[in-house]
């Protein structure tokens, strides 16, 4: 059985190793690392080949240029886009090729097939993401006098976040037999994730922004009540009535229309939380890449020895109420997102995928072929 399981892995491999977009994507892969080469960092500032630049917070700059360039543009966009063109077709050209009925004619579950040709697609973006990492490790230890070994996170996160991707277009190409159509349409599930993963966070951006604003209306509604209701009790105040009632009126008016807002806001971000969470978070679980290369931001705020509070008082007023509140909710939210466990995150987003991979495999047990 092992050997049989070990067979049809290493057949698989082989497969997988004849496609030549597979050497394509790790040489690219081993280029743009080796790229990112020419850029250096020391104690006073960057360099390029020969040119040095001496910049502040150097070298933070240098990490945040790697977190942009390899892992942010290459590795979790274009590699994988690569990975999906070259591997959407295993499942596809397996059945409608004829060559599941070589496969079939052995007494081999088809169960036990299916996984293993499962595991040969993740296969490719592993030996991507590793060769990836080993580069960077290299490259930013000798270059930027940093041996990180948390970069080797990116290994099991990225292969973790393809493999949401990757389960989708096998439940397509099984039922669909069509190369064309799965990673059309996983390329449109992307998409939608993608929208989903960035317009969750800004809706509780907002949200958190007209709930600290309705709370400081209804609080100002509120005084004005009590400025009101004490000028009533005192017949010296009679000439103030008139404007002080027109106050309250428009300070409850606000609260209200804030309060209001604020709910709807609510219900919206609530609705969109509920389908994001039974769905896989691709944005969130690539983030926590960047929770692990860079474990906290103390090291961003301390940089060059500037603490929070310095750093708060060189910051330039917001320009309105509206403004505060927004940059309020903004790093609240952000708080709100860093607090997300990483269990929630990836636990949630597996459990969508193997709802799907076990149907993609009831699909291929069933069929006649």
């Amino acid at each position: 059985m092992i050997r049989q399981t070990l067979a049809i892995f290493l057949d698989a491999y082989r497969d997988l190793n004849a496609r030549k977009l597979f050497w394509v994507t790790l040489i690219l892969s081993a280029f743009v690392v080796l790229s990112f080469a020419i850029v250096g960092v020391d104690a006073k500032g960057l360099s390029i080949v020969t040119f040095h630049m001496e910049l502040p917070q150097a070298k933070l700059l240098y990490k945040q240029l790697f977190s942009l360039i390899v892992i942010g543009l290459w590795l979790t966009w274009a590699a994988t886009l690569l990975a999906l063109v070259s591997t959407a077709g295993i499942f596809p050209d397996f059945i409608s090729g004829g060559s599941v009925d070589l496969y079939l004619a052995k007494p081999i579950g088809r169960g036990r097939l299916f996984v293993t040709k499962y595991l040969s697609g993740l296969l490719f973006v592993t030996l991507q993401v590793l060769v990836v990492a080993c580069g960077s490790f290299l490259i930013l230890g000798i270059r930027g006098h940093d041996w990180n070994l948390r970069l080797f996170w990116a290994v099991p996160i990225v292969v973790c976040f393809y493999s949401y991707l990757f389960g989708f277009c096998v439940l397509l190409g099984v039922q669909t037999r069509s190369t064309i159509a799965a990673l059309l349409l996983t390329l449109l599930f992307w998409t939608f994730l993608a929208v989903l993963d960035r317009g969750e966070p800004a809706l509780l951006t907002f949200r958190n922004a007209y709930e600290t604003q309705a709370h400081e209306k209804q609080e100002r509604s509120e005084s004005a009540d009590m400025v009101l209701l004490r000028a009533q009790a005192n017949p010296q105040s009679a000439a103030l009535l008139p404007s002080l009632q027109e106050s309250s009126d428009s300070a409850r008016r606000e609260a209200d229309d804030a309060a209001h807002t604020a709910r709807v806001l609510r219900n919206v971000h609530a609705a969109v939380y509920g389908i994001k969470t039974v769905t896989p978070k691709t944005t969130d679980t690539l983030g926590l890449l960047d929770r692990y290369l860079f474990p906290s931001n103390k090291e961003a705020e301390y940089a060059g020895g500037v603490s929070p509070d310095q750093q708060q008082q060189r910051s330039p007023p917001p320009f309105d109420e509206n403004q505060a509140d927004m940059m309020a909710g903004a790093k609240k939210a952000v708080e709100d997102l860093r607090a997300r466990s990483p269990w929630w995150i990836v636990g949630t987003s597996l459990a969508f995928e193997a709802v799907i991979v076990a149907l993609a495999m009831w699909v291929f047990c069933r069929r006649d072929y």
